[in-house]
């Protein structure tokens, strides 16, 4: 998997081209997935009439999905599509959904370009619940906070570009590692802030990596909830570069749950 569509630069701010060339789309040297195996996933289409994004996301609750506050497209149409495996084909299991509405975290700020990443986290409430059936089904919000320790293998998944330079139609995985988070901070001294409430991940010798287009998918450590996907580097899969995700803190979810009740 490699470049980034080019619709996906549609400011000029230092903030936004950071944002359009780090956004994770893409799953490099992963594997197909079992039909219907994450039936907690969500595709999250953006269209307008000249420009299309995909992004991940999760479903916790019958009307809420879990994604980055990254993915946004001003002025787009959002469509939610739950109990997919294909993208484009027509599958009896997928139930689309209009968002009603948009709730980022309160102290995401995409105009500080150290800090853009911070905080990248949001809410979808749903037009009206889902069904629940074997091929949508909710995922988890974590009930312990420990630092996911380094040398864990964890689990990304999503939907994109291959390698080859071609969208994947089914929904894909791939294994990353989690790295010391020091180790990431010096990769991203000059670029980003890397804080406690992120995980960072090696890619692998294979160029097993997430990239452009998966942001907002769950990142799975040991069958646990315990990130988001969002950000690394333009070109995905190179080995010993790191990628980047929202660590589900104990504030986060403490954050997720409150706002679901109110």
């Amino acid at each position: 998997m490699t470049s980034m569509k080019p619709f996906l630069i549609l400011l000029l701010s230092a903030a936004y081209l950071l944002i359009s060339e780090g956004t994770r789309v893409k799953i490099i040297d992963g594997d197909e997935v079992v039909p219907h195996s994450r039936p907690y996933m969500a595709l999250i289409n953006f269209e307008t009439k000249t420009h299309e994004m995909i992004c991940g996301g999760s479903l916790i609750k019958s009307n809420w999905v879990l994604t980055a506050a990254h993915c946004e497209l001003p002025g787009s149409t959002v469509t939610v599509i739950l109990g997919g495996h294909s993208r484009k084909d027509i599958e009896m299991d997928k139930q689309k959904c209009s968002v009603a509405k948009f709730i980022r975290h309160p102290n995401y700020n995409r105009t500080n370009y150290h800090n853009v990443y911070h905080n990248d986290l949001q809410l979808l409430k749903l037009q009206g619940k889902v069904k629940l059936d074997k091929a949508v089904q909710l995922l988890p919000l974590p009930d312990t906070f420990e630092d996911t320790e380094a040398g864990t293998v964890c689990e990304a998944a999503g939907w994109g570009l291959t390698e080859h330079g071609d969208y994947s139609d089914n929904l894909m995985k791939v294994n990353v590692t989690v790295i010391d988070r020091e180790k990431c901070h010096k990769l991203w001294e000059h670029k980003v802030n890397i804080t406690k409430n992120m995980l960072c991940t090696n890619v692998g010798p294979g160029g097993q990596d997430t990239c452009q287009g998966d942001s907002g998918g769950p990142l799975l450590c040991n069958g646990v909830f315990r990130g988001i996907t969002s950000f690394g580097n333009t070109n995905c899969g190179h080995p010993n570069d790191a990628s980047v995700f929202t660590r589900l803190t104990k504030e986060y979810v403490h954050w997720i749950n409150n706002t679901i009740k109110k």
